[in-house]
């Protein structure tokens, strides 16, 4: 009986970050092959975390082997000498059998001289046939020019996050969808409304961080859909005012996690309007002393922030101004 052949494939690429390119390549080497392995080159001086890119590729491409290989040097794309770790890790990822029963994919020049090493076949594969050309490098050097050359799962790595911040009845949902209106892009709502509309106006510590997991959740996905910049209408350090005021507390899983998420810019807007009530709002009588709250919780924090006042058209101008600022700078 005729012996079937297996045939097994490597990826090898930083993935630093994942492009459209690399999905391409890996969508192709998965339709070439048996058998894949996707790996990861990592180094000390990667400009994206291994773990981070490992969790992309995971996600984009469930079931599939993800390897890392740690490179004791930093690779020269056009140079032949690759390190003893890269080629040992790689030997033993694939079979010791012919090359032809074993294949090497990889979008830089080093992958062709990695076959020849590993006495693999080198499979080509040149994903600027189906539009694709956008390097990891030019991404890194300006993600919102090639925000198209990202894959949804990691735009949320790169996008501008700006967060509409301040006192009740400032205008803040309504200018939110303003800016994402304006700039073309994504709009997150403030969860919260969303949480009291189903449960009610008494809330506990636990309502208070159901609230904040879900607006974090609610970020998270709607940064997917974004197109470089995402407006959000609250953030974990809202919720850490209206936990103090409403509960008397703050958990310790709301401090750290408001500490970790990152904003280029917050818009703080001012009281000085008409005050108008609705389902969601708790404070009427409070607004200056709030105000003053969100100033040192900002100050504390060292967040950057532009203090938007006036009248509605005024403010939306202030409010472009002061994205357009943050995307120039």
């Amino acid at each position: 009986m005729k012996r079937v052949i297996a045939r097994k494939g490597v990826v090898l690429g930083d993935f630093c970050p994942l492009t459209n390119a690399h999905v391409h390549m890996i969508e192709f080497a998965r339709n070439y092959v048996d058998e894949l392995t996707i790996v990861v080159d990592e180094h000390a001086a990667d400009a994206v975390n291994a773990e981070l890119r490992v969790s992309w590729l995971k996600e984009q491409f469930p079931g599939v082997s993800i390897r890392r290989v740690k490179s004791a040097e930093w690779h020269k794309s056009d140079a032949e000498d690759y390190g003893n770790q890269l080629l040992s890790g790689l030997r033993r990822i694939l079979p010791k059998t012919s090359a032809a029963e074993k294949f090497v994919f990889c979008l830089e020049a080093r992958g062709k001289h990695l076959a020849q090493k590993l006495g693999a076949t080198y499979i080509p594969c040149d994903p600027s046939l189906i539009g694709h050309t956008t390097t990891e490098k030019e991404i890194r050097a300006n993600p919102l020019k090639h925000w198209s050359a990202l894959p949804r799962i990691v735009r949320p790595h790169y996008v501008r996050r700006v967060c509409v911040f301040g006192p009740e009845s400032t205008g803040k949902s309504t200018l939110a969808k303003q800016l994402a209106k304006h700039f073309g892009t994504a709009y997150v709502p403030e969860y919260a409304q969303t949480y009291i509309a189903t449960n009610g106006k008494d809330i506990d510590d636990k309502d208070m961080l159901a609230i904040a997991r879900g607006q974090c959740a609610l970020e998270d996905a709607v940064a997917r859909e974004s197109a470089g910049v995402l407006f959000c209408d609250s953030d974990l350090v809202t919720s850490i005012l209206w936990s103090g005021r409403l509960i008397g507390m703050v958990p310790d899983w709301l401090r750290n996690e408001a500490d970790k998420r990152h904003y280029d810019l917050y818009l703080l807007t001012h009281y000085d309007v008409p005050w108008v009530d609705d389902a969601h709002r708790y404070i009427p009588k409070e607004s200056p002393a709030f105000f003053d709250r969100c100033v040192h919780e900002l100050d504390s924090r060292k967040r950057t922030y532009s203090q938007i006042k006036g009248g509605w058209d005024e403010r939306f101008q202030l409010a472009v101004a002061a994205v357009e600022r943050m995307l120039k700078g």
